[in-house]
């Protein structure tokens, strides 16, 4: 039977790098603890780059490669073969916490179609990997809206560790977002200032201006928003800028944003759905909420816990209800009328919102690093958050 070629890269800022047999023995690093402080491996990895890539390639060529055809087939549109594959590149593109990012080259009839790969390793990674795959196909059938990944297929493919006992890997094979980049908050050497940066692998790391990032966090706020359920108070919850679970593709007239996971799809406060008062609250609170995790990120994605400029704030507004007048227009918001709702939040005082906003922050991890961020800055932004509300048009 035909088996078509396969490369096997690592992505690197300065194009791929063709993975050898040296690097085939090289452990993969899992955490940080990994490497000691003299920069040696620990004893901790069992798991080399060659474990991976035969991991890969097993998950994909399982069954003659049947489910790789399929999907390759619908991406291209028409039906495939085999035979018709010339090349498939197998790249390691990132390493988190939880996961490890794989892509899936597939060069066919002169046409090269890509894919991701999450790559779960740890207990712990398995189960919330197998709770996104979930959690994505129900919000990819229920909404069917383009913010969020297609997925294609799970499996588990066992290997054989480095201290000779059976271990297993669970993999999701879902699409490559083309030309999206992670973007963080970071400080501009040249002035000083803190502004976003694109993480544009392709033509380079690039700070943008105040305007293109206002944009991003309104497009951001407004995907959040449509996957929210007015109903039954369900949302895509938690999110993270620091995690680089938004992406953001730029060129010289657009920007576009997605949401390349949804972790959990749950309310976050529990009301009585028959109580037509706390589907109100709720949204409320969902706002609030939004409006100050927004401005949460991690300088440069890894640093300390940054907080965004005020200007983002009215971003967050615009987006809110950009996603609630669509949700009117299509009959799923339910709650009488967009206007009624922004004539609501204006009856609100800055005290009222300095409660509401102490019974979030309260309702978190009190140990989470990013909770005396929002305490500190929590009254200008009240400020900043009150004032936008009253400047923004009801009709």
């Amino acid at each position: 039977m035909y088996q078509p070629p396969i490369r096997y890269l690592a992505s690197s800022p300065y194009g791929d790098i063709t993975v050898d047999d040296v690097k085939w023995q090289i452990p993969m690093i899992l955490r940080r603890s990994d490497v000691t402080d003299t920069g040696n491996f620990s004893d901790r990895p069992k798991l080399t780059y060659g474990h991976y890539f035969e991991a890969l390639k097993g998950f994909i060529s399982k069954d003659s490669y049947s489910l790789l055809i399929d999907t390759v087939s619908k991406k291209l549109n028409k039906a495939i073969t085999l035979g018709d594959i010339n090349e498939i590149l197998i790249r390691t593109e990132k390493h988190g916490a939880l996961y490890h990012t794989a892509s899936i080259d597939v060069i066919a009839e002169e046409t090269r179609t890509k894919f991701a790969v999450n790559v779960a390793i740890s207990e712990k990674g398995k189960e919330w990997l197998r709770h996104e795959f979930s959690v994505l196909q129900e919000l990819n059938s229920k909404f069917n809206l383009p913010y969020l990944p297609c997925i294609y297929f799970q499996g588990e493919v066992k290997y054989r560790s480095t201290e000779d006992t059976e271990e297993s890997m669970l993999m999701v094979f879902w699409e490559w977002l083309e030309g999206y980049h992670e973007f963080h908050l970071s400080v501009d050497k040249r002035d000083s200032k803190q502004k976003i940066m694109v993480w544009d692998v392709d033509n380079g790391y690039k700070y943008i201006t105040d305007e293109q990032g206002r944009e991003i966090y309104k497009q951001a706020s407004k995907i959040l928003t449509l996957y929210y359920d007015t109903h039954d108070f369900r949302q895509i919850f938690p999110w993270h800028h620091a995690a680089g679970d938004f992406v953001v593709r730029m060129d010289t007239e657009n920007i576009d944003v997605k949401l390349i996971t949804a972790r959990q799809y749950e309310p976050m406060i529990v009301f009585s759905e028959d109580d037509s008062v706390n589907k109100y609250m709720a949204l409320v609170y969902f706002f609030l909420n939004l409006s100050m995790r927004m401005r949460l990120d991690r300088l440069d994605g890894v640093g300390d816990i940054a907080w965004a400029d005020d200007f983002y704030v009215d971003g967050v507004m615009e987006g809110f209800f950009e996603a609630l007048k669509f949700k009117e227009r299509a009959g799923t918001y339910g709650l009488g009328t967009v206007e009624e709702f922004i004539d609501l939040l204006k009856c609100f005082t800055q005290d009222d919102l300095e409660c509401m906003f102490n019974a979030l922050i309260n309702a978190c991890n009190k140990a989470a690093s990013e909770v005396p961020v929002m305490v500190n800055n929590l009254n200008r932004h009240i400020k900043k958050l009150y004032s936008v509300i009253q400047a923004f048009p009801s009709s």
